[in-house]
């Protein structure tokens, strides 16, 4: 957190001094703390919806390892690797599609909602198998150290 705040002070300084010399449009500068605290809020939304993307499309083609990258550092001391793969191998859905449904963000938290399209192909309801079906995800992402983390629930 604390470098998130250099980064965000960097940058505001950056762009105060970069616009000192620039053209001022009814008295105020061209640059202000409010455009660049959007600028720096829409490049992490835009990171945030290629990590929650990223990590769906690992899923999707099955390959665990990208998949696990994608978990914060956290949450891969308590889960080693193989315990992941055993866990994603067990699993009775083929993912198929994903899409973003709704993002509830704050500063260094974001709840998304997902709708997954997959494959039942086995499990308790044998009479499903094979089925396509649907369902809404509920996933909780943090931002630290410069980058979005998966924390499963």
């Amino acid at each position: 957190m604390k470098n998130a705040r250099r980064v965000l002070g960097f940058l505001l300084g950056a762009a105060v001094f970069l616009s000192s010399g620039c053209s001022e449009k009814e008295g105020r500068p061209a640059v202000d703390k409010e455009s660049v605290a959007n600028v720096t809020h829409s490049t992490k939304e835009g990171l945030l919806d290629k990590r929650v993307l990223g990590r769906m499309e690992a899923l999707i083609e099955r390959d665990w390892k990208a998949a696990y990258e994608y978990l914060s550092p956290a949450r891969r001391k308590l889960m080693p690797y193989p315990v992941f793969v055993n866990r994603m191998n067990i699993s009775a859905i083929l993912r198929k599609h994903v899409d973003v449904v709704k993002k509830d963000c704050n500063t260094d938290a974001c709840d998304v909602l997902l709708k997954l399209r997959y494959i039942y192909i086995g499990g308790v309801v044998s009479g499903m198998q094979g089925q396509e079906r649907s369902s809404t995800i509920h996933e909780k992402w943090v931002y630290m150290d410069g980058n979005w983390w998966f924390v499963p629930e």
